[in-house]
């Protein structure tokens, strides 16, 4: 299993469960930290826009998510993650 990162803070767990071309989706299983953070996944996934002034730019930059597998951490696109504890996500 993957973990969620946010810089150096393990947000959750990631179990993939399928890929659509540069996509990658999955279970996501949340850490009891990834609470500071649901304001901001819940307004990512918002059908009815994001407003990105709502939020700091360290949660904006694409640089600073990762997932980390085996020790080994690469880079991702913001996640999105749904009331359901799905993710969907895209390395960079």
């Amino acid at each position: 299993m993957m973990e969620l990162m946010h810089k150096n803070i393990a947000i959750g767990k990631i179990e993939i469960t399928g890929r659509e071309n540069f996509w990658i989706f999955g279970d996501f299983y949340p850490y009891p930290i990834a609470s500071e953070y649901k304001g901001f996944f819940e307004a990512l996934v918002c059908e009815d826009g994001f407003d990105e002034a709502m939020f700091d730019e360290d949660l904006l930059n694409e640089e600073n998510w990762f997932v980390r597998e085996n020790g080994n951490s690469k880079g991702i696109s913001c996640p999105a993650i749904y009331d359901n504890c799905q993710i969907g996500f895209r390395y960079r």
